[in-house]
């Protein structure tokens, strides 16, 4: 639906993306996954017209969008990170001055409003105001809100930030049932475990794409074995010993008061490391962007 080719930007001679090209297919969760400072809020930004690019193409459906962004807004709806509605409004009233500001007609915002309240769960809070609202349920009413006008394309920039776990897990039912509908989404997170919750994802290192794939594919052809290993005696001096093995090196990592192992040969892991305990795992995301910014 939305392509970007070789596109760059810089801030005061500090480069936030180094040409980016990227493609999000209609009807799926594109997720871009990186440490802060990737540059995924600027890609968004550029994406949506709010900040110009320095150089590259942007296209939609096909057409280069160039620097008139009218055509891409009229179809987007964009939910930056930090919370923007009025806190000393209420819920609905909130879901009322945006609808406002997107001209929706009474009936349909009153028809949207009942819809959007009954989904997120924010129907008992309609009355309550913003300010007092939890940070998942502050989330929530943005989403409601940018959702008021029937946008195809949803940019979401880090939208559970602070968000407790049991709102991120209904933020990301409902984004699922968004794809579900046939809206296409594009998000940015720095948690991988979020990320998990997409169809694609782009990850980015210092304003550059690593790769970009199918979450399915990616696990699929990931060339790792991944192993947990609960080692005997002190992890941080078995995690020294597992660095200094020929073929290892950082291919090993510290996930708790467990080691983390990618596998790339065929030796048994149990002879580089006394352990009590080895299990081999499937790969996470986090596991397979570890794996690409190490070989980048």
């Amino acid at each position: 639906m939305i392509g970007l080719e070789r596109v760059s930007k810089s801030y005061a001679g500090l480069r936030a993306l180094d040409e980016v090209s990227l493609d999000v297919p209609p009807r799926a969760v594109t997720v871009l996954a990186g440490a802060d400072g990737a540059g995924k809020s600027t890609l968004l930004r550029i994406v949506v017209g709010l900040v110009g690019r320095d150089s590259g193409r942007i296209t939609l459906e096909g057409r280069e969008v160039g620097d008139d962004f009218g055509r891409l807004t009229a179809l987007a709806g964009f939910m930056p990170e930090r919370f923007s509605l009025y806190t000393d409004l209420t819920v609905e009233e909130n879901l009322n001055f945006f609808a406002a500001i997107h001209g929706v007609p009474r009936r349909r915002r009153e028809e949207m409003k009942s819809k959007l309240l009954e989904r997120t769960g924010m129907q008992p809070f309609r009355r309550r105001r913003a300010g007092a609202l939890s940070g998942g349920m502050k989330q929530k009413l943005a989403l409601s809100a940018m959702l008021l006008a029937s946008p195809r394309l949803l940019l979401l920039d880090e939208p559970t930030t602070g968000v407790d776990p049991l709102s991120r897990i209904e933020f990301y039912d409902i984004i699922r049932e968004l794809r579900d509908e046939g809206r296409t989404i594009l998000m940015a997170t720095p948690y991988l475990a979020d990320a998990e919750k997409g169809d694609f994802v782009v990850f980015l290192k210092k304003g550059r794409v690593l790769l970009q794939d199918s979450i399915a594919r990616l696990k699929r052809t990931f060339p790792a074995r991944i192993f947990r290993i609960l080692p005997r005696g002190n992890v941080f001096e078995a995690l020294g010993r597992l660095q200094e093995q020929e073929g290892v090196g950082r291919n090993v990592y510290l996930q708790g008061r467990t080691l983390r192992l990618m596998q790339t040969g065929d030796e048994d892991p149990s002879r580089l490391v006394s352990a009590l305990s080895i299990t081999e795992e499937k790969p996470t995301l986090e596991d397979m962007y570890i794996y690409y910014e190490r070989q980048a």
